[in-house]
């Protein structure tokens, strides 16, 4: 297993004691379309990613799926999520040899370009598309793209459709010069259509979706007034790793490395991470490995770890970012006012509220701001201690209480 602390994790490198979650979301995706919900960095896209590999490391004749995966994350307008959405769909049409369907679908002035397809490359097609749809407005989109989800049903496998970062490319429709009331127009048109499209499905529907991000889809369109549009998708949660997960991963990791390190220090390691994330155990791992020593006390592992978090040698700090991107002054305020508190001890909502915010923002505003801390992977409801807020793992807390001084 080697340490991978910035991509998702697939094969040798996926954790054994996950895989169970590949197979369920192989039998979930056979049945219903669904969203992927985790904290950040828990694994949603290494999931998507493990399944797709272990369906094309299958023979042609024992694949189950035709897998579509976007990535959505720089997509910052309809027009280009539809771009990349009508290409992907036109390519698998090429692959899967029904190239005669798409004069059907589109109408007599693409016979052309369909007759093409097998002749000319990937470039070539994708600056005809360009110029053939250079004045689509969204209206037109649907009538060319809708035709080809429902002729999916035609396929011999199960198609299905990833839409990754999705909701980070509705934030982008939000932060990249539309009006509120835009945004929300805009977003409920795209979102309903997905809809649509998904509420033909029956016995004979061939096509799922399946809908992840970083940023909370349930959330983002529940502040909007449009939460029915996604009130059809079942929910495939993530869970945190467990104490025994937590050591097969450092114990894998060390190995593969030629890495000694004493069993009080996996202990100090496993306790740390444990109802996280497999991320932050790479994270720790990797300021072992940067130190390029092959044996490591008790002592030393503290040490190392303490100087990794002082000293922002890792990778968390993306979580102070996203906070200083999507929250406004006063919830920036509000978060850091939460997250310090916690630092000391796990505390109920309410309480925390009236001892610290009810004069600094109204209760809806301070929920607002805990859910974001919640969905931005910082903090979680300890369904084991009276739902009261605490940091999603030791890690994170640790690393908190440097950075506002309580450590």
């Amino acid at each position: 297993m080697e340490n991978i602390t910035g991509f998702p994790v697939t094969h040798k490198n996926y954790l054994e004691s996950r895989l169970f979650l590949v197979d369920e979301m192989r039998d979930l995706v056979r049945k219903c379309s669904f969203i992927i919900e985790s904290p950040r960095r828990f694994g949603k896209t290494s999931v998507i990613k493990e399944f797709i590999r272990q369906e094309n490391a299958k023979d042609e004749k024992r694949k189950e799926f035709n897998i579509l995966f976007f990535e959505l994350e720089g997509e910052e307008t309809v027009s280009k999520f539809c771009t990349k959405f009508f290409k992907e769909l036109l390519n698998l049409y090429r692959i899967r040899k029904k190239i005669d369907e798409i004069g059907q679908f589109l109408g007599v002035s693409w016979n052309v370009l369909a007759s093409r397809l097998k002749k000319i490359d990937a470039l070539e097609v994708g600056l005809e598309i360009q110029e053939k749809t250079r004045d689509y407005d969204f209206s037109k989109w649907k009538e060319k793209i809708t035709p080809m989800i429902t002729g999916l049903n035609s396929f011999d496998k199960r198609t299905v459709i990833v839409f990754d970062e999705f909701p980070d490319m509705l934030h982008n429709f939000k932060t990249k010069g539309m009006e509120p009331v835009d945004f929300k127009t805009v977003t409920d048109s795209l979102t309903g259509w997905l809809r649509s499209l998904r509420q033909v499905q029956d016995s004979e529907c061939k096509y799922q979706f399946v809908l992840c991000g970083s940023i909370n889809l349930r959330k983002t369109l529940e502040e909007i007034g449009i939460s029915k549009r996604i009130n059809d998708l079942e929910s495939f949660v993530i869970p945190p790793i467990k104490s025994a997960e937590a050591k097969l991963l450092i114990e894998s990791l060390a190995q593969e490395s030629n890495i000694e390190i004493e069993p009080d220090g996996i202990q100090f390691m496993v306790s740390k991470i444990t109802e996280g994330s497999p991320y932050y155990g790479q994270i720790m791992f990797k300021a072992l490995k940067d130190t390029r020593e092959k044996t490591f006390t008790s002592g030393k592992v503290k040490a190392i770890y303490d100087a990794m978090l002082r000293g922002g040698n890792h990778d968390l700090n993306h979580f102070h970012s996203r906070l200083e991107e999507y929250l406004s002054p006063l919830e920036r305020e509000c978060s850091n006012v939460v997250l310090k508190h916690l630092c000391y001890e796990a505390v109920s909502e309410k309480e925390l509220y009236d001892l610290l915010l009810y004069e600094r923002c109204n209760y809806e505003e301070y929920q607002r701001v805990v859910n974001r801390l919640i969905y931005e992977g910082y903090l979680v409801r300890d369904i084991h201690n009276k739902g009261n807020l605490k940091f999603v793992s030791p890690m994170l807390k640790d690393w908190w209480a440097c950075k506002a001084g309580v450590k």
